[in-house]
């Protein structure tokens, strides 16, 4: 049975829910609240280096700021979240690596999907049941509708027949 790969000093699994920044010394991936980094001040890291990696490398390196021209409002903006769909947001975003489905995603069997199964890896990653056979259900036609559940559960609203 494959393992569910762990990342950051917690040792958990991927969780698309949390922001997570890649170590340019040792390349693993780590909660910014479990080392202090928030996502919106993340944009201005130029080099991130975990606890492990600052005390080999030194600490993280922060991108230069270009001064602003004169008159421009250039300093108002920092520190602000970046707008999302913003050319400055598709910029960086390009510029972050992303563990792939198959690092991420479980595919168990339909006969080793099982309640121990899924006690042990628990609901953390995403599980894909490429085929249905072992499941011991069975799936309703494709034809199945609406109508369908109209007809076998009642309508929406109306008490228990």
């Amino acid at each position: 049975m494959a393992s569910v790969p762990v990342y950051c000093l917690c040792r958990l699994p991927y969780d698309v829910t949390r922001f997570m920044i890649e170590c340019d010394g040792c390349q693993d991936w780590f909660h910014g609240s479990c080392v202090g980094v928030e996502e919106e001040a993340a944009a201005e890291i130029d080099l991130y280096h975990c606890p492990q990696c600052a005390v080999l490398r030194g600490p993280s390196v922060m991108k230069r700021r270009r001064a602003a021209p004169k008159g421009a409002a250039g300093d108002a903006d920092v520190g602000r979240p970046i707008r999302t769909g913003s050319a400055q947001f598709v910029r960086e975003l390009r510029g972050r690596t992303f563990p792939s489905a198959d690092e991420v995603l479980l595919k168990p069997s339909g006969a080793q999907l099982t309640v121990e199964y899924l006690e042990e890896k628990s609901f953390s990653v995403p599980i894909l049941v490429a085929r249905k056979e072992g499941l011991g259900m069975t799936l309703p036609p494709p034809s199945f509708g609406p109508r369908d559940v109209e007809h076998y559960v009642g309508e929406w609203g109306r008490g228990g027949d």
